[in-house]
């Protein structure tokens, strides 16, 4: 009888242990939910020391960072749009300006991109809203489409003379 009951246990086990090696490699490589990211770093790669005050056509020093968390090769671009305060951007629309700059990347299932990028405004303004967009390469459809994430930073931008 005692036998029986170890056997049924060590076959319970088992099965337990089958059952969930067999689970973990069906999932393994599974993105539950899959994201993009995009953040812009200051000129010391940090979140939250943007410059704030600028002159014409001063250069100023910022990082792109994107990170795929897609659980595929992404191909990106990130625009550079000049706005102000009445701006419209959000996850669905995005703002409606001509980019300043671009940049591309493909990266891999869990690369990330970090991008050293100089940029200088032509003209003076208080509150600029220098707005920065990830798009990505739709292959289907052989398009760039905005991904709905964005990022910002307020200027201010004074003449030399």
């Amino acid at each position: 009888m005692i036998d029986e009951e170890v056997s049924a246990v060590a076959l319970s086990i088992i099965f337990l242990i089958g059952a969930f090696s067999v689970s973990q490699a069906f999932l393994a490589g599974r993105v539950i939910e899959p994201f993009s990211e995009l953040a812009i770093l200051g000129p010391n790669q940090k979140i939250g020391d943007y410059p704030k005050s600028l002159m014409v056509r001063e250069n100023f020093t910022l990082y792109l960072y994107v990170g795929n968390h897609e659980g595929k090769n992404m191909y990106y671009r990130v625009y550079v749009k000049l706005g102000n305060q009445s701006s419209i951007i959000n996850e669905s629309v995005p703002l409606n300006a001509p980019p300043m700059a671009q940049y591309e990347t493909i990266l891999s299932k869990d690369q990330i991109w970090l991008k050293s990028i100089t940029l200088h405004m032509d003209e003076p303004g208080i509150n600029y809203r220098l707005v920065f967009e990830l798009w990505v390469y739709k292959p289907d459809e052989g398009i760039f489409t905005y991904h709905g994430r964005w990022n910002q930073i307020w200027l201010n931008v004074t003449s030399s003379s």
